[in-house]
């Protein structure tokens, strides 16, 4: 009997010794020994040039997570970040933890040596092209190019929506078209998909576009009825304004233009274990979902996240726009510029 109770004793004592190494092994977890050393570096810096009530937004979600890691953050237009990012780094000064802004601009500072790998641990789960192979960054969000119409304009011109870009040709839309001169994610994603494409280009400007000045304002300028249509506003701009019932309809292009907004771990981060948390919430199915969902109009390039279906559909033909590197980044604003007249 004394050996039956010792035996059960033992074996007992081993269950117990298993559950508390177990306890351990889970609480000593990767994902916890992150948690943990971003809690005792207890802050993070994020550059970004999201607008700032999103930006804002987006890291309240964050520290309603993880409230011991506190979250600055320094919001500055897509044209100042590499220039800022690039003249700190070679000063000695990282003030910089995690990066993100337009894929131009942050491709640019991926080839200048001023981000450090951060792979993202479910990138298959990404649409192909929307992370880095080098896991430099992963597309924070992505944002659709769509043709966008004034449908009062429209109809006191005796207009028929445009069924394509190429539609823009035709010379009754002369005088009748705005354009972005910022829009070079348009030029180049239709040169991918548009034979002849600077011939497209060149029958387009020949109708005269009003060149405006950047995405936002270019729907505005086309919701105050200043030009008929445009073929470079962003799908979520022209989708808010039409559900707030303003006097705006849009197509979806096919295949649709998508532009990436990359995330990435700066180099020499003051705070890389905040860092890296930050952005493996921000790449996260969580992190994705609340991005698409929070109403400022972001589409997660994540295939298991839901966005809203009347700007993105996952299975219709779409082009994921490269960022092209400096040398081609220069050689295309030329090209665009030089078509359209902008600057001249």
């Amino acid at each position: 009997m004394f050996r039956y109770f010792r035996s059960t004793f033992a074996l007992a004592s081993l269950a117990l010794l298993s559950l508390v190494a177990s306890s351990t092994q889970a609480a000593t977890s990767p994902a916890d020994a992150l948690r943990a050393a971003a809690e005792k570096e207890g802050s993070v810096v994020w550059y970004a040039t999201m607008n700032d009530k999103d930006l804002q937004e987006t890291v309240q979600a964050f520290m309603a997570r993880y409230p011991k890691v506190q979250v600055q953050t320094l919001r500055m237009g897509s044209s100042q970040l590499p220039a800022r990012v690039i003249t700190e780094q070679r000063g000695g000064k990282f003030n910089a933890d995690v990066i993100s802004g337009d894929g131009f601009q942050v491709s640019q500072l991926a080839e200048a040596g001023a981000l450090s790998p951060a792979k993202v641990a479910e990138a298959q789960k990404f649409l192909p092209g929307t992370v880095d192979p080098n896991g430099l960054w992963f597309s924070l969000y992505i944002n659709t190019t769509v043709l966008a119409w004034n449908t009062d304009r429209l109809k006191a011109d005796h207009l028929k929506p445009p069924s394509s870009v190429a539609d823009l040709a035709r010379p009754e839309w002369k005088g009748k078209i705005g354009l972005d001169g910022g829009a070079l994610n348009w030029y180049l994603g239709t040169q991918q998909v548009t034979k002849s494409a600077d011939d497209l280009m060149r029958k387009i400007a020949a109708n005269q576009p009003q060149i405006t000045a950047g995405h936002t304002v270019t729907v505005t300028q086309l919701e105050s009825g200043e030009f008929d249509v445009t073929p470079t506003a962003y799908g979520y701009l022209a989708d808010q304004e039409k559900q707030a019932g303003k006097p705006i309809g849009f197509l979806n292009p096919k295949p649709l233009l998508v532009s990436l907004n990359p995330a990435g771990l700066a180099k020499n981060a003051p705070h890389p274990n905040a860092a890296r948390l930050l952005l493996t919430w921000l790449a996260s199915k969580e992190g994705q979902q609340y991005l698409a969902q929070r109403g400022g109009g972001e589409i997660s390039a994540r295939t298991d996240v839901t966005n809203n279906a009347r700007i993105w559909e996952p299975e219709a033909p779409h082009v994921v726009v490269p960022a092209p590197s400096s040398t081609q980044y220069n050689e295309a604003s030329q090209a665009f510029k030089a078509i359209f007249g902008i600057g001249a």
